[in-house]
Formats: structure tokens, sequence, C-alpha cells
């Protein structure tokens, strides 16, 4: 009897075993955040002058490929969007794309969690997945306004970045290029052609050999490591996502809605559920008859 009242508490705990199938971190993950964001001018960067950096009200990190054909429709928002308050990073995670990189890989995979393109990241803090959210990105920009800081001075000489901030933090440095579309043979905007990541202990690094004259954009950030917690800066449904699976065929595509992996959530669930009603009557029964049997007894 005891044996089988251990079998169904165990059944039970199996049941109740949280399924991870959703975006985020886990709970022993650090939460990563974006401190500082500083800008150099190109041409300045290019001679022997001591170039002092400047800031940014917004930093918005695109994720695209060239096969993603929604993505079409979020570059034209970003191309419209004329705002010079706005620094843009445009990332190609995909080993199938023209302009993969692979350290924009890592920080679709890895640093942001995500699965599918296009993405725009706000200030590290807002999320919008999907040509339809990508239209409100005029509205919501300010809705993610941050006071940035951490970096007490930073300046660049002769292809030599230096800086103080405090330590704990890496410091991050992105190169762009514009580069052609591989389809559509569009001009696309500063792509993410170099990246490097240093802990800001160091004060120094030497960026000159990654400088050129097709160079567009020199962005500085200072960020806590770890994995961010983004939130939804839309309401709207994000038709039109498309995830990035290396293992399927050429085109490597999927496409989907962006709220698939909240409907798996919610289909584990409810499976969970269905499997736990008849371990709990069999538990009751168990104990019921348990309860009869001890009262023959006496």
């Amino acid at each position: 009897m005891r044996f089988r009242k251990a079998l169904v508490c165990i059944l039970i705990l199996l049941v109740l075993i949280p399924t991870s199938t959703g975006q985020g971190a886990q709970s022993d993950d650090e939460t990563a955040s974006i401190h500082d964001v500083k800008t150099f001018n190109v041409q300045c960067a290019l001679t022997n002058e001591t170039c002092i950096a400047s800031s940014t009200t917004h930093l918005v990190e695109y994720f695209s490929a060239d096969w993603c054909e929604p993505c079409n429709l979020v570059s034209a928002e970003l191309n419209a969007l004329n705002r010079t308050d706005v620094t843009v990073l445009q990332h190609h995670p995909s080993p199938l794309d023209l302009h993969f990189l692979s350290d924009s890989k890592f920080r679709f995979e890895t640093t942001y969690g995500f699965w599918g393109v296009p993405d725009l990241v706000l200030n590290g803090e807002g999320l919008l997945t999907g040509p339809s959210q990508s239209q409100e990105l005029g509205l919501v920009l300010d809705n993610f306004s941050r006071e940035w800081s951490g970096f007490t001075s930073i300046s660049l000489n002769n292809g030599t970045l230096s800086w103080v901030s405090e330590d704990g933090d890496e410091v991050h440095v992105w190169i762009t290029e514009n580069g052609v579309h591989e389809f559509n043979n569009q001009d696309q905007i500063n792509i993410v052609h170099h990246h490097i990541a240093i802990g800001s202990e160091n004060q120094t690094l030497d960026i000159s050999s990654l400088i050129n004259e097709n160079t567009t954009n020199i962005v500085v950030t200072l960020e806590s490591p770890g994995l961010f917690e983004l939130r939804s800066a839309s309401t709207l449904s994000s038709q039109g996502y498309v995830l990035i699976d290396e293992d399927s065929d050429e085109s490597g595509l999927e496409i989907t809605k962006q709220g698939h992996e909240y409907d798996m959530a919610i289909a584990v669930f409810g499976l969970s559920i269905a499997a736990l009603i008849p371990a709990l009557i069999m538990y009751a029964r168990l104990v019921r008859k348990e309860h009869v049997l001890s009262d023959e007894s006496e």
C-alpha cells in the first residue's frame, strides 16, 4: 500500500516539473543591462586627432536577414525614421545570410534569447517583433528613454580607444558598414561588421585595424553581462515572424507568429493539468481505501 502511494506521489511530482518553452532567462541567470552608449565620428577616427565621443538618446538593435521577406518592411520603417537621436545597429545572425556575423548570432541567441527575425530592441529594454509591430517604432521609442551613464570619460586617438568607467562591466565596440541587399540590391545601413567585447577594467583597446573608409559608425556600449529581460513595446500581433532554423532546408525558413511560443506554453500547461487530475483521483481513492481497511482491522 505504501509503495502504491509513493508511486502516485512520484507521478504527481513528475507532472508538476516545470517545462521551459518560452523566451527568457533561467532563474539563476544574471540580468544584463546597457548602462551607457557612445558614438564616434568616423572621419575624425580616420585621422590622428583625438576624437571625443558623442551621446545618443536611443540605441535600436535590428536583427534581420536578407532571405527574410518581412524584414524588408522593417528596413523601410527604419530608413524612414528620420530621427537624429537614434543610433541603429543592424545584426544579421543567420549563417545563411550574406552579411552573417557570428557575434551577431551570439547576441541574437544567447544575449537576447531570440528564435526568429525581424526583431527591434529598444535601448536594451523594449522589444518589437514582426513588421506590424515595427510600424510603431517612432511612437514607442520615447517610452524607453534612458539616462545613459557609466563612462566617466572616453576618447579615440589614432585608432586607440581609451575610457574610464566602473569595473565589473563589459565594453562592447560595434563597427558598422553599409551593405547591399543580397536579393533586391537595396542599400542597407549600419550593418555590424566587427564587434569586440572586453572587460571595462582594461581601459584601452586598439581598434585601428577595424576602421576604414567603408565604416559608417563606431558605437561603444557599456553593459552588464547576462541575458536581457525585454518587455514588449507593442500590443499588436507580430505577423510575419520568421524562425531561424539552421537544420532546415536551404531556405532555412519556417514562417510563424511570434505568439507560437506562448501557445506552446499554454498547451503544455493544459496537458499537465489533464494528466494531474487522474493522479489526484487515484490518490484520493487509495487514501479512502486505506481508511476503510484501517477501520475494518479495528
